[in-house]
Parts: C-alpha cells; structure tokens; sequence
C-alpha cells in the first residue's frame, strides 16, 4: 500500500510548463516532494543538476566566454 495522497494545487501557468520538462524525464513528483521537503525542512539548498539544461546553456550565451563556445551553445539551442 503506498502512502502517499494525490493533492490539488494551482501554480502560474509558465511553473507548469517548467514541471512538464520534468514530467518528460519521469521525475516531477519526486521534484515536488523534494522541493517541499527542503522547505519544511528549513533547508534551501541549491543543486545545479535540477537546472534544466537548456535553461543552463541560455545563461552560459550571455556569460564571457568565446566565441567559438558562443556559437556551439547557439547550435545546441536551435536543435
């Protein structure tokens, strides 16, 4: 028997969007938890590999870097 209950909540429209990447990857629920937990808890720790990628490659573009490594992410993100 599991011991978890099914809730309703309502977020912002883009936060959905964000939760639907992970529901891709079979992990939102477990995001959720986590990130609830970590509040209840009083702990805001922050992990990077909970940064989606693409989001990660986006600030990496406006970072200084080269231009070669500019225009790889550029190709990345277009795919």
């Amino acid at each position: 028997m599991r011991n978890k209950i099914e809730i309703k909540v309502y977020l912002p429209i883009k936060m959905v969007g964000e939760l639907e990447e992970r529901n891709k990857q079979r992990i939102r629920s477990k995001f959720i938890e986590g990130a609830i937990r970590s509040r209840l808890d009083g702990s805001e720790s922050f992990k990077v590999r909970d940064v989606p990628t693409k989001q990660l490659l986006h600030v990496l573009l406006h970072r200084d870097i080269s231009e070669f490594v500019k225009g790889s992410i550029a190709l990345e993100l277009k795919e």
